[in-house]
């Protein structure tokens, strides 16, 4: 499918008397009220709606030589504050989780200047401060040894101000009789700064190699949660920093509404709906990622494989969250061919009933 969607100027509230605005902004959206909104057949006092908005802060950031996911979930029957590291030159992986209760967790409503933490009984602690009216985003982990994963310490700060956000409202299929629901996401890709230490060495990220991506994201996700989704960066041939966000979800209609896209040097540049194809029978395995006109054309190669498996009476997930290296082009508007061969990501089949 050719693109079909524009950027448009974000609204001051994303929820006006009870409906949502969809489509694709280039700037934070001052108010990102959708639990305001009544996306299901019978109107649910707030306390309801809040149980059915799933709400989350990630971000993935690193350079050549290591990369984090760092992310506080809330889907409110399951919520989660973890650090995933990865040693790209040892291929080693560190994880640090802790499930919550949903309470533990609140979610900000706007990225202009707001915080979302978490701090847990032994002192661990994950501190995110979007800060973008003043130009930047910063990332505070202070996580103790454990008998899984290694102390954890650092702070980074991502700089914001040169580099074009994209901000989408995405409709999901309605329910019969209900109006249509959807979700928001704010994404960008920015320049990094800063230090983590891991497993006793210091890793200094500098604004020229390293990169940060976010995710500040809300949504009335169906009871079943599903999407494929592949991510990442780095700098290309030319000394460019590359960002990408390659996803395809329960959007109404993807040709007009879907989150993928490609940032050059901070600038953002939209992409069509994609089609992602697991090649299980390669060693090593390789998702395929391509779209109808030949614009996309993206291979994520998997280094180490990653898996959660929970079910029980009120939430089942098999979540499948793989590190690796991709390679491939990524197309631009004016013809221009983006290599991404060499870069580095994350890959996500994502699969949450709840």
């Amino acid at each position: 499918m050719p693109i079909e969607r524009s950027l448009q100027p974000p609204p001051a509230r994303i929820v006006e008397d009870g409906a949502t605005q969809f489509g694709t902004f280039d700037a934070p959206i001052p108010a990102v009220n959708l639990i305001d909104a009544q996306p299901f057949a019978l109107p649910l006092p707030r306390g309801l709606r809040w149980a059915r908005l799933k709400e989350w802060q990630a971000f993935q950031f690193g350079d050549e030589r290591v990369f984090f996911n760092v992310a506080l979930f809330n889907a409110k029957t399951l919520a989660l504050a973890q650090v995933k590291a990865y040693d790209r030159r040892a291929k080693r992986k560190h994880l640090f989780e802790r499930k919550l209760a949903p309470w533990a967790l609140r979610a900000p409503t706007q990225v202009l200047d707001s915080r979302m933490a978490w701090t847990g009984r032994d002192g661990a602690t994950i501190r995110f401060h979007t800060h973008m009216d003043a130009g930047r985003i910063e990332v505070e982990l202070d996580l103790p040894g454990s008998r899984d994963c290694p102390p954890i310490e650092g702070a980074v700060t991502a700089w914001t101000a040169d580099a074009e956000p994209q901000v989408v409202s995405i409709p999901f299929a309605p329910s019969t009789g209900a109006p249509t629901r959807g979700m928001v996401s704010h994404k960008g890709c920015f320049g990094l700064s800063g230090a983590i230490e891991l497993d006793g060495e210091r890793f200094e990220f500098t604004r020229e190699r390293a990169f940060l991506l976010m995710d500040d994201h809300k949504g009335y996700y169906p009871y079943v949660m599903r999407w494929d989704w592949v991510t990442g960066g780095g700098v290309d041939e030319r000394g460019r920093k590359i960002g990408f966000n390659l996803t395809r979800n329960a959007s109404l209609d993807p040709a007009r509404y879907n989150e993928n896209c490609v940032w050059v040097d901070g600038k953002l540049h939209l992409l069509p709906p994609i089609e992602l194809q697991r090649m299980a029978e390669r060693s090593p395995e390789v998702w395929t990622v391509r779209d109808a006109e030949g614009k996309v054309a993206v291979d994520f190669e998997i280094e180490l494989d990653g898996y959660v498996r929970v079910n029980a009476l009120i939430a089942e997930s098999r979540y499948r969250g793989p590190f690796g290296s991709v390679r491939g082009t990524l197309e631009l508007s004016d013809g221009e061919q983006i290599r991404v061969d060499g870069m580095f990501g994350m890959a996500e089949d994502f699969h949450l009933r709840c």
